[in-house]
């Protein structure tokens, strides 16, 4: 019987055989008449306290078979039926870290997921330019190409190699980010200088495409947090409004604030925002209907995790009659 080869309830059995008869020679020695009642009751005590005992085991064997059920990757059992005392208490205990590590089992098994699907993004991206460099570095390689010819070719390569060198960089960025190892800068600056800053690399696509890009007057907002990071984050959006603005367009970037937040409204008037890509606009690698050819879905992605890093939030929304408006809100008060 595995009751009786538990070590503890043999030495409880030894203890309560001791006690009583202890007990039964000190009554035949104060009472000989009476000596069988000592003996009678602490033989009836230790029968009670073995069956409260064997309960108990009982339970504690049904819970330890549970634990094993589950560690064999059963999900549905239930620790509520442990209603006695001490095991209730423990049988909650172990409910709520069963419940946490099925959480955390369902999110890793997301995460993995998550994992090998930008993988395949990431390949999927780094393959495309490495493709057109072989074949650019093949047609390089052959005789009797022309300096025209031969220049054309350097220049293409030129280009892949900066798209493949901002592609990694972007990439390593939004690493670093999942990973929570960068640590952020909290000081005041103005709403003015985040914007010049996030626009300084942009005037001349500007002056090529014929944009007009109308800032307010923002230099009494003021902002808590690592200037940086929000105009690598802003920046990413103004791309995207630059990309889809046509020639002779304008972009409008405006602000207000109040005791909560300070609200950041980006605003061009191209040609808006394919209804059903909104949902999916900020999604990691993901490429709306209307995404250029050398648009990878990164751009915006990584501006949404800085801007949510930094106590923000981003939305889109299109315009009437044209155009896409985003919204980058900022909390005030938020540590």
């Amino acid at each position: 019987m595995d009751f009786l080869r538990n070590k503890e309830i043999r030495s409880q059995i030894k203890l309560c055989g001791v006690i009583t008869v202890i007990s039964s020679i000190l009554g035949f020695f104060f009472c000989k008449a009476f000596c069988w009642i000592p003996f009678l009751t602490g033989c009836i005590v230790s029968c009670i306290s073995l069956v409260f005992t064997y309960k108990r085991y009982e339970k504690i064997s049904s819970l330890s078979q549970d634990l094993d059920r589950l560690l064999h990757g059963e999900e549905s059992i239930r620790f509520d039926c442990y209603v006695e005392g001490e095991l209730a208490v423990l049988g909650n205990e172990i409910s709520k870290m069963t419940l946490r590590l099925l959480e955390q089992s369902e999110q890793l098994r997301k995460d993995k997921k998550y994992l090998a699907d930008s993988l395949a993004d990431i390949s999927h991206q780094l393959k495309t330019p490495l493709t057109s460099l072989e074949i650019l570095n093949a047609a390089l390689s052959q005789e009797g190409i022309d300096e025209e010819q031969r220049s054309v070719l350097l220049q293409e390569q030129l280009r892949l190699l900066s798209h493949m060198e901002w592609l990694i960089a972007v990439l390593l960025k939004l690493s670093r980010l999942d990973a929570g190892t960068i640590e952020f800068e909290k000081k005041t600056f103005s709403m003015g200088e985040l914007v010049r800053q996030a626009t300084a690399s942009f005037d001349v696509t500007l002056d090529i495409k014929n944009i007009t890009m109308n800032i307010s007057d923002l230099s009494e907002i003021r902002l808590c947090g690592d200037i940086k990071w929000l105009a690598e984050a802003l920046s990413n959006v103004i791309k995207n409004c630059i990309e889809s603005t046509p020639s002779g367009g304008q972009i409008k970037i405006s602000a207000e604030e109040n005791a909560m937040y300070v609200k950041l409204y980006i605003v061009d008037n191209g040609s808006g925002i394919p209804k059903e890509d909104i949902p999916h606009l900020f999604e990691r690698f993901y490429r709306g209907k209307n995404s250029g050819k050398n648009g990878i879905g990164i751009g915006l992605s990584l501006a949404k995790t800085i801007i949510a890093q930094q106590n923000g939030t981003i939305t889109v929304e299109n315009q009437i009659p044209q155009g896409a408006k985003f919204t980058i809100c900022f909390y005030k008060g938020i540590a």
